[in-house]
């Protein structure tokens, strides 16, 4: 009869790692989905006064980056978060840091990917001065290198100090 290690598989380490992104980003989704298209109803669909459809839909433009941005920051701090906790897992320092950055870059693409989906869904009145997604790649590339970066610092942290 074998007995099962106490160290990590790495696969599994880094599948719990992009799970948990992949669980904040599908809530970021909702969450944004919902803000946004609450922003759009209160000030383009229901608004009244001076201008609504001047100021509405820059208000449902803004909410929607606001959504985006809250995205890019809550990869690196998820990433700190979850490769401490996974790099303690390891004894070793490269294997702690790769786990954790590597995760924590799929995770990201994954969280980003959900919440942005979230904020693709808005539609309808008010929602055509909202930024492409398209235009979104080249910060959601930089913001992805900063949360592997945070993950792998993190992880190996994590392997050296936490256990």
């Amino acid at each position: 009869m074998s007995r099962q290690s106490t160290r990590p598989v790495a696969r599994r380490q880094v599948a719990l790692i992009v799970t948990a992104f992949a669980a904040v980003g599908v809530a970021l989704g909702v969450v944004g989905f919902v803000g946004t298209d609450w922003a759009r109803t209160q000030f383009v669909t229901g608004a009244t006064g001076n201008a609504p459809e001047t100021f509405g839909p820059v208000f449902v433009a803004l909410s929607a980056l606001q959504t985006t941005v809250t995205l890019f920051f809550a990869g690196p701090v998820l990433a700190a978060t979850v490769g401490l906790l996974s790099g303690s897992r390891f004894v070793d320092d490269g294997t702690a840091g790769a786990v954790a950055a590597g995760g924590s870059l799929v995770g990201f693409f994954v969280l980003a990917g959900a919440g942005l989906a979230g904020v693709a869904l808005v539609s309808g009145p008010g929602t055509d001065q909202t930024y492409p997604l398209v235009g979104a790649v080249g910060p959601l590339l930089l913001a992805g290198v900063a949360t592997a970066a945070t993950g792998g610092v993190a992880g190996l942290l994590g392997c050296r100090f936490v256990r």
